[in-house]
Order: C-alpha cells, then structure tokens, then sequence
C-alpha cells in the first residue's frame, strides 16, 4: 500500500460513505489515487520502483496459478475493493483475486485474496485495520502483507481461522492451496534490492 499523502478530504463537517467517496473519486484525475479509510478519503503517495515490482511479480505468479485451478479469477493490481456492510472504506489493495466477470468500473465487490505492499510510511494501525476489514468479507480467502524493505510475507487465510504466518527466508514457501498456488518467497522478491 502506497502511504497516504498529507492531501485528505471531507465532507462537511462529516466523514464520507462509499458511495459518496466513489462519486468524489470518479470525478478525479485517473493518475490521483485515494482510498477511503474509516470515512476519510485520503490521496496516496505514488508507490516506489520496488513496491511496484513486488506487486506485479506478485499478480503474475497469482495469475500462473489462476489459470488451471481457477479460470475466471484474476489477480488485478490496484483495484479498489467495498466490503458489504462496511460503509466507510474503499480501499485500493496493491494485488486483488477477483471473478473477472463481476467487475465493475473501479471497484470489485467480490474478491478473494487481498494483499498490500507494505512501504516504510505505512502505520501499523492502517495495516491491521485494512487486514481486519478485508477478513470481514464473505468471500476472501487470504490477506497478506508484503514488506517491501525487508523479507517479511505475512498471510492469514479464512481456513486456518484467519491465524497469521510469517515468512521470513527468501527460501521459504507461500503456498495458497484454495488457489493451487505456491511460490518462494524469492520469486515474489525478484529484481528488488532484497535479491540483488
């Protein structure tokens, strides 16, 4: 997740809903990205070469996996994601599984996995509210964290009670079995400063 800029916006003397955030955010320049959290709609700062690699890697080896267990189902970079019941948080997850076909415009409302690239300006207190919210729609399987500065993959997956795992061995594996994926943790790290 790219850190929130100093940019923020309300409305009024209130916070925002989604639907008022996604009315706002429609009528934004396509290169601006804002999220919602806890009713503030805030910019993000552009992620780094690093975090943009992560992510990407990342999607690809989703996506090679996807493919045979799960055609339909595709790993998307930055796509904002809503959480029925939820009112207040539009986020935008560095790498989302969604059913392709129940897309719509910027935001999936159906998604399976939710993962961020966690940069240095991310507080802890956004990370696990984000994590915490993402657990909280019917359909996600995993959310992760990708550290983008030091080798750290975190998961929580609905079938292990939402338990956390942490990787820290660019030889350690990730395995996600709902979606017959697995991979070193090298393979998500590859071509940043943490393998070279």
């Amino acid at each position: 997740m790219a850190a929130p800029a100093t940019k923020t916006e309300t409305r009024g003397a209130g916070l925002w809903t989604a639907d008022q955030f996604v009315e706002f955010y429609m009528g934004r320049p396509d290169e601006e990205r804002w999220q919602l959290v806890d009713g503030l709609a805030m910019m993000m700062v552009p992620p780094d070469v690093d975090h943009h690699k992560i992510s990407k890697r990342f999607a690809r080896l989703l996506d090679d996996a996807l493919e045979t267990s799960h055609p339909g189902w595709e790993a998307f970079e930055e796509m904002g994601v809503r959480i029925p019941g939820v009112d207040d948080f539009n986020p935008e997850p560095d790498v989302v599984v969604v059913p392709v076909d129940r897309i719509s415009g910027r935001y999936a409302t159906i998604f399976y996995l939710a993962a961020e690239v966690v940069s240095p300006s991310n507080t802890a207190e956004m990370i696990a509210r984000n994590i915490e919210l993402y657990q909280r729609h019917p359909d996600n399987l995993y959310c992760l964290t990708i550290d983008q500065d030091e080798v750290r993959v975190r998961a929580w997956a609905r079938e292990e009670d939402w338990t956390m795992r942490e990787l820290t061995s660019l030889e350690d594996i990730l395995r996600l079995p709902a979606f017959g994926f697995e991979a070193r943790v090298a393979d998500i790290y590859r071509g940043t400063k943490l393998t070279d």
